[in-house]
This record gives structure tokens, sequence and C-alpha cells, in this order.
């Protein structure tokens, strides 16, 4: 994952640099000015790598989150902006139709119907949020559901992961009905 990551990096810096030395390139002959290609490509590498900063921070917090959830670890989440809760379960309960319900809402990651764990995340935007996943628990002998919540990128509050939560309850209320 991380040759895949730097491969991919490489990749953006070039092109960025490769674009940027393109346009001083013709904003220089539009103006009637020599093109210095050593002044210009170093410009254009600092450029570059100032450019691809913010998603590259982005990504390295990203990156092992997205690799947890795809795992088959169903170990609590040791990030460090969990969001936990334990609710417990109505009568009448049943995981899987939970397991349905979330399908339906969220993208599930790892399922495991023996230890009944889940693991799921919210759908990823690239202009809205990275979103949040869940790490969810279900112990039928004590009634309760464990539910541990977390930003994907870990790079603000939890305000997201709590609102995963809060759906979560709220799918719980339709055991209660039925």
């Amino acid at each position: 994952m991380k040759k895949k990551f730097i491969r991919i990096l490489l990749v953006l810096i070039f092109a960025t640099w490769v674009s940027f030395m393109g346009i001083a390139f013709l904003v220089s002959k539009a103006h009637g000015n020599d093109f210095d290609l050593l002044e210009k490509g170093i410009v254009a590498a600092i450029s570059s790598v100032c450019a691809l900063l913010g998603p590259l921070i982005y990504s390295y917090n990203l990156f092992p989150r997205s690799k947890y959830l795809e795992s088959s670890d169903i170990a609590k989440p040791s990030f460090k902006d969990v969001c936990s809760s334990v609710v417990n379960t109505p009568q009448g309960f049943d995981f899987i139709r939970l397991k349905t319900e979330i399908a339906s809402k969220w993208v599930i990651t790892f399922s495991d119907d023996v230890e009944k764990i889940l693991k799921f995340r919210t759908k990823m935007g690239f202009f809205k949020s990275w979103g949040a996943a869940t790490w969810l628990k279900y112990e039928s002998n004590a009634g309760k559901l464990y539910l541990d919540s977390f930003s994907m990128t870990g790079m603000y509050t939890s305000d997201l992961a709590r609102k995963m939560q809060k759906e979560i309850e709220k799918c719980l209320k339709l055991f209660e009905s039925t």
C-alpha cells in the first residue's frame, strides 16, 4: 500500500511540475520574455510540492483507517478520535435485520456473523466529506450493541461520528415498533 501511495504521489508531483512548467513557458512567451529553464523549474518544483501538501496530509491520515476498515481485524479501533457508546437492544432484536438496515444506508466493509461484528462507513465524497466509520459489536447475552465511531481523516472533531451513532440508534427504534 505504501509503495502504491508513493508511486501515485511521485506521478502527481511530476504531472503538477509539468503543468506549472507549461504554463510558465506559455506566459513568458506571451509576454515576449526569455524562458529561464532552471529558474522556472525550481519555482515549479516548489509549487508542485506545496500544491500537493494538503492532499498528502489528508491521505496520510486516511490510509490507516481505510486499511483497518477493510481488514478482518475484529478488535476495536485504536484511533485517537473514537466516539464510543453502548446501546441496549430492544426485545426481538435481530442482528441480521440490523445488518440489512445498515447496508441500505452505509457501506459495509467487514462483517462477521459468528462474532456479530460489523465495520461500515459513510459514502465518501471528494467535495463533501471523507466521512465517518463505525465498528459495531453485538453481544446477545448482554443484549447490548457496542459502537465505536470515528472520522475517516482524523482531521476534525467527531461530530460526524456522533451523528452516525444517532442514526444507528434510530435504526434500533425500528425494532421497538415490531
